[in-house]
């Protein structure tokens, strides 16, 4: 080994391991019991941590045209979005608006000081509907006997049904808004007039006129003094009450009168039966009796839409107020009537509304082309005729025997002259129609009295009257209010002011058509024979053969009496031979 120089060792690094132990130890605090001082508290300061100052450099021109390009199309989108979110909004209420505020409001109609809104027109539409059902069912009620007639107004409430789910897309019925027009003129001119309805009188109205078919008459019990004789078929369509000592209350309900036959085969009903009138309930009965009524109606409605599958959209709300506004109107018909013609100042009339007669026909037949010259001479030369039977008549001759032997006119000749009854147009009850100087010469003329020749496109007609049909007194009175009603509805509506909405386009000029001459007939059609119908041979039994004598004649022979009956009857020249 070589010789460590002197001083060497002073220059020597010391070892790491015992600088750090030394290190550590001069940082580590005495403790009291070592002889150091307490620790005292370091306050602990925030820790600051240098950052260097960044070198900020100004954008360039590119990032900020990029930067602002982006902040507009962010702008841009937020105003589209909340522009179509308000339009959206704004599109929503105004559609509501429209189909609940403006749209119902809208007037459709105005009478007087009366408006009909959209909005009152449904609810009118409505009442029509609920009308329409309860008159079906009123009809199906009266005449439920004819088959063919009421098939038509049965199970129609499905049909209706469904049209009032539609009212409010529909366009506008004209005859609901005439028909709601008319009720506003009609109470308008009675108000004017000094006449109100009441609730009551409407009550009583619905119940006189409705009640009879939807509310059942109570069955009157039989009691133990009640005797019952003879079989009784059951009478359809009516309420039928057997009984020959039965103690009941007394109804108003019609009965037929049921008598005993004398012939075998049991009792029988009188076709005719007798009723006696109904009273008019009083006002709390009557309101009570228009409760029933609706119930009944709303049942058969619900019946025919169970029958269907459908659940009714019409209540019983609807049914009375279509009553009422229908009776409503009916009560004032009644009171301005009453107040136009009154039943102490109208004078009866002896003039007939129909007359019987049967004529005598003196045909003249007038050629083609022929002047009027010739056709006066024409008429000359039968009235001759006609004169000398009339005097035969009124001389005591049988009107009947000349009629049949010389009449002209085939349909009234093989009656005696008969020709029905007509009025004052013409019209006859076997469907002709009369020429106007006949009608006017018969209702001109007395009962039973032969009348002079009366002239006509057919030649000369002698007629006598034997029946003059005058209307009784309420007959009379109630033709002659339902005029005074046409007359003073048509003054009110030229009186107060109508208008509809939109205004109604006038409908185009047609050209007025010429007015069709009426064919007139001297008497009654005259009916085409039928032909008689030809029967095949039997062999062997019956043998038909025409013979020119009208009378039939028959021979004895071995065929079947019903053979040989039948062919009689139906051939006046059959011959029957064995």
């Amino acid at each position: 080994m070589s010789p460590v120089r002197p001083g060497a060792l002073a220059h020597a690094p010391r070892p790491r391991i015992m600088l750090c132990l030394y290190t550590r130890m001069a940082d580590t605090p005495k403790t009291p019991q070592q002889g150091g001082r307490s620790p005292e508290p370091q306050k602990q300061r925030p820790k600051v941590q240098a950052v260097a100052p960044a070198v900020s450099r100004p954008p360039s021109r590119k990032r900020l045209a990029h930067h602002e390009r982006e902040v507009r199309n962010q702008r841009r989108v937020v105003i589209t979005t909340a522009t179509a979110i308000g339009l959206a909004l704004l599109a929503v209420i105004i559609g509501l608006s429209y189909d609940q505020l403006w749209l119902p409001s809208r007037p459709v109609a105005q009478v007087g000081t009366a408006t009909l809104s959209r909005r009152d027109y449904w609810q009118t539409q409505r009442l029509a509907y609920a009308r329409q059902i309860a008159q079906n069912f009123q009809l199906v009620a009266l005449f439920g006997g004819n088959q063919q007639f009421t098939q038509q107004f049965a199970n129609q409430s499905p049909q209706i049904n469904s049209q009032v789910q539609k009212i409010r897309t529909s366009p506008v019925d004209d005859a609901v808004v005439n028909q709601w027009q008319t009720l506003q003129i009609k109470e308008q001119g009675a108000a004017k007039m000094g006449i109100s309805v009441s609730d009551g009188e409407i009550n009583q109205a619905v119940a006189n006129d409705m009640g009879q078919v939807f509310i059942p008459p109570p069955v009157a019990p039989i009691t133990s003094t009640a005797t019952i004789s003879g079989t009784v078929a059951p009478v359809t369509g009516a309420t039928s009450v057997v009984s020959a000592t039965a103690t009941a209350a007394p109804t108003a309900t019609k009965v037929p009168t049921i008598a005993a036959s004398p012939t075998p085969g049991g009792p029988t009903v009188t076709p005719e039966p007798t009723s006696t009138t109904k009273p008019t309930p009083q006002a709390d009965e009557a309101a009570t009796q228009l409760g029933q009524i609706v119930d009944e109606i709303y049942r058969r409605y619900e019946i025919e839409l169970v029958n269907a599958q459908l659940k009714p959209i019409l209540t019983k709300d609807d049914f009375r107020a279509t009553l009422i506004s229908q009776f409503r109107e009916q009560v004032i018909n009644t009171k301005v009537q009453e107040s136009l013609v009154p039943e102490q100042s109208f004078v009866l009339s002896s003039e007939p509304k129909k007359v019987k007669a049967r004529q005598i026909l003196i045909a003249v037949s007038l050629p083609t082309g022929a002047t009027q010259e010739q056709i006066d001479a024409l008429f000359k030369d039968a009235k001759g005729q006609a004169d000398s039977q009339v005097a035969e008549l009124r001389a005591g001759a049988s009107f009947v025997g000349v009629a049949t032997a010389i009449s002209a006119d085939p349909g009234s000749a093989k009656v005696g002259g008969d020709i029905g009854l007509f009025d004052k147009n013409g019209k006859a009850d076997n469907g002709a129609t009369y020429p106007p100087e006949l009608v006017k010469a018969a209702f001109g003329l007395a009962l039973n009295t032969v009348s002079d020749p009366i002239r006509s496109q057919f030649g000369w007609h002698i007629i006598e009257v034997t029946e003059r049909q005058v209307p009784t007194k309420d007959e009379q009175l109630r033709d002659a209010r339902t005029k005074a009603l046409d007359t003073w509805l048509v003054e009110q509506r030229a009186a107060i002011a109508t208008e509809r909405f939109p205004a109604q386009t006038p409908s185009p000029t047609v050209a007025a058509t010429p007015s069709v001459v009426p064919i007139y007939e001297p008497g009654p059609p005259t009916q085409v024979p039928t032909p008689l119908p030809t029967l095949a041979p039997t062999v062997g039994a019956v043998v038909v053969t025409p013979a020119p004598a009208p009378v039939a004649t028959k021979v004895p022979a071995q065929p079947t009496p019903a053979a040989t009956s039948a062919a009689t009857e139906l051939t006046p020249t059959a011959t029957t031979t064995p």
